[in-house]
């Protein structure tokens, strides 16, 4: 939540206008979805009871609130400069200070910042170690591995961390510095080091201990004491997921290819639970038996086994599991469903934690013959936005998404019931509906990220059910317009294939003279451009951009022609959107080329000069006594980086957002509630959608 008003800064415009930027208070949470992403790990702090988090490959992580069993996320304050900073590729604990926490950051190696995040206040506040080296959080199967961070158990200075192409580094001043160490290779490219556990040393009078470091494409270095030889343990599995140590020495390691393997007293067993699965991942063992352990089988697809053991391996049983509660719309196959990890709780007997693909459960009962898991979803939001919808009537919102494709929200605090119903799809990457009734709604679906199978979904009841429609061959992907007068014109801008128009919502096709091709660029669902809009009075009248031109149609699509003689400067991403009751008004963002507004349908623009730079913008219900929609804006305005609200269409702006709340994780939709004043819906990539209320 921001604060009370902040500040009042007066800038000027061109001729000499005075221009106020002003700031107010406003409520951020999540539009409540449930889960929906995959969660990579999670640490428990050995001392302090309940103390639990999660890491999670683009969404970042987040700490659990013990009074209600939620997931608080931690990353929110990074803004969109920092995005790559989301994907958290692993996590570790300070054993002796539960306030320490570091974190592993940066989603893919091919962009920036990655770094290692350390934390002092739980996850509240984060600052760089300035290691800077790669991390892959979100870049293949081994982001499910680790922890790749590792603090001494008694020694708060000692931190390790393994990177995915530079070896391995070590801080004796809890990350202020790191050195190399040389003796451990860095492992096959781009999988590199992905576990380090330390373990105890059976008989030491001192504060000995071993740390293991598993390296893919090369095995598991050992090390004693202060670090200073290490050696590769002979016969140790190439290709080490997860590593698990007990208080008798044993080390347990489970692999992508091979199983999973005890150490003990020099020598390797194979102690495999089904050797039908040859992958493992999770993987631990009892704090308080070191006979009792437990492995997870990771491959894809759900209902994934989870075997025990109560002899260190020797046997093993499977784990029989009911799912006992979880959002209404979650499928029977996503329980288990390649799952990442399993943990015991040091601290209550019975319960262990797992993670998988879609979210986090916990069981109180492990030892039963039939345990029960709960879905703890609540606050972790990690869906991938695609695109939204806010129609002025009915639902409050849609929100399109990947993987499961996308829903229909009555009331963002709960969790839908229900999914859309696009049979077969998996991606909805678009949605508009009829302005002058929004029980007419249209839908584009996927079955892959390519639009291998696209089809246009129609629904009569504001979306509540969908019939599918045919499409022209090989049309793929795309952006809608659908008329605001009249219930049967649709437009589609695909990405693969020619626009085209439907008089008879979408039992046949036509093309369209003139209309731009390629408005919407890219072959996957990934492409963030709206260049594509019906105007919001004329049902006739439509708008599509490419490259500094607006093309406008004005008899619903049939023909089209260029409206501006002098091109707009290019940028992106690019979305075009036309104003609520107000005929021939329509923005155009263009990224770090700032915001242009027409009111004569795209025959000339005028650029709103205090935007610098506008990533996203959308309009909304209009404010009090005002006909004239409520605009926002992500970008920058009179100089503030931040999120804004203007009630008098761009002559004044109000930041409704603090430091603590960027919602910076590549922030890719912005639509803003028709039916409700003040409220704006952020979609991003991995913290799922973002609503935002005045207080």
């Amino acid at each position: 939540m921001l604060g009370t008003l902040l500040t009042f800064v007066v800038l000027l415009l061109p001729g000499n206008t005075a221009y106020a930027v002003s700031s107010e208070s406003y409520t951020w949470k999540n539009v409540s979805i449930g889960g929906g992403g995959y969660v990579t790990g999670i640490v428990i702090h050995p001392s302090e009871p309940d103390l639990v988090y999660i890491r999670t490959d683009v969404g970042g992580a987040y700490r659990l609130d013990p009074n209600d069993s939620s997931w608080i996320p931690l990353m929110d304050g990074l803004g969109p400069e920092q995005s790559n900073l989301y994907g958290i590729d692993g996590i570790a604990l300070d054993p002796q200070n539960p306030d320490i926490v570091y974190v592993a950051a940066g989603k893919t190696g091919s962009a920036s910042p990655s770094d290692i995040l350390k934390s002092t206040d739980r996850g509240n506040t984060w600052s760089r170690t300035n290691l800077n080296k790669r991390n892959e959080a979100n870049g293949n199967v081994e982001r499910a591995m680790g922890e790749s961070i590792a603090v001494h158990p008694n020694l708060s200075n000692i931190v390790y961390a393994g990177t995915r192409y530079d070896g391995l580094y070590r801080s004796q001043d809890a990350g202020q510095t790191w050195s190399k160490v040389n003796e451990v290779p860095a492992g096959t490219s781009g999988k590199g080091i992905r576990s380090l556990i330390f373990g105890s040393v059976p008989g030491a009078t001192n504060l000995e201990t071993a740390l293991y470091v598993g390296v893919m494409g090369v095995g598991i270095y050992e090390t004693r004491g202060e670090g200073s030889i290490w050696n590769l343990i002979p016969g140790s599995p190439t290709h080490p997921a997860r590593l698990a140590t007990g208080q008798d020495g044993s080390l347990y390691v489970t692999t992508p290819n091979n199983g999973v393997h005890r150490y003990k007293d020099g020598s390797w067993s194979n102690i495999t639970p089904n050797a039908a699965y040859t992958s493992y991942y999770g993987i631990d063992i009892d704090p308080h038996n070191d006979s009792h352990l437990l492995a997870a089988v990771r491959t894809s697809g759900g209902q994934l086994p989870l075997y025990r053991s109560i002899d260190r391996g020797e046997s093993w049983t499977l784990v029989n599991k009911a799912q006992t509660s979880k959002p209404g719309w979650w499928q029977p196959n996503m329980f288990f469903s390649a799952t990442s990890t399993v943990v015991f709780d040091p601290h209550h007997a019975g319960t262990v934690y797992s993670a998988d693909w879609f979210g986090v459960y916990r069981t109180r009962d492990i030892g039963t013959l039939w345990t029960k898991w709960e879905t703890l979803s609540k606050g972790h939001e990690e869906v991938v936005a695609l695109t939204g919808a806010t129609p002025p009537d009915g639902a409050a919102l849609f929100t399109g998404v990947a993987h499961v494709i996308g829903f229909r929200h009555m009331d963002v605090n709960a969790s839908p019931a229900t999914r859309l119903e696009m049979s077969s799809m998996r991606e909805m990457v678009s949605v508009d509906y009829h302005e002058a009734n929004p029980q007419y709604v249209a839908f584009i679906g996927s079955d892959d990220w390519y639009g291998t199978v696209t089809r246009m979904f129609v629904s009569s009841d504001n979306g509540q059910t969908l019939e599918a429609r045919p499409v022209p061959a090989g049309s793929k992907l795309g952006r809608l317009a659908y008329s605001a007068t009249d219930l049967n014109t649709i437009l589609w801008f695909p990405q693969s294939g020619s626009p085209v128009r439907t008089t008879d919502r979408g039992a046949t096709w036509e093309a369209m003279t003139g209309a731009p091709t390629g408005t919407v660029g890219g072959s996957m669902i990934f492409s963030y451009n709206h260049p594509v809009a019906a105007d919001r009075v004329n049902g006739s009248k439509f708008y599509a951009y490419k490259s500094g031109y607006l093309h406008v149609s004005s008899d619903a699509g049939q023909s089209w022609s260029i409206a501006n003689q002098t091109p707009l400067p290019g940028g992106s991403p690019v979305k075009v959107e036309a104003a609520p009751g107000m005929e021939g008004v329509l923005w155009i963002s263009l990224g770090a080329n700032g915001l242009y507004v027409s009111a004569n349908s795209g025959a000339s623009f005028t650029k709103l000069d205090q935007i610098k730079e506008a990533r996203l913008f959308a309009f909304g219900k209009a404010a009090p006594g005002q006909t004239q929609p409520a605009a926002f804006i992500y970008g920058e305005v009179g100089g503030m980086k931040g999120i804004f609200r203007s009630d008098d269409m761009g002559s004044t702006w109000i930041q409704i957002n603090s430091p603590q709340m960027q919602i910076g994780n590549e922030p890719q939709v912005m639509v803003a509630d028709r039916q409700e004043y003040g409220k704006v819906y952020i979609g991003t990539n991995g913290r799922g959608f973002m609503a935002g209320t005045k207080d």
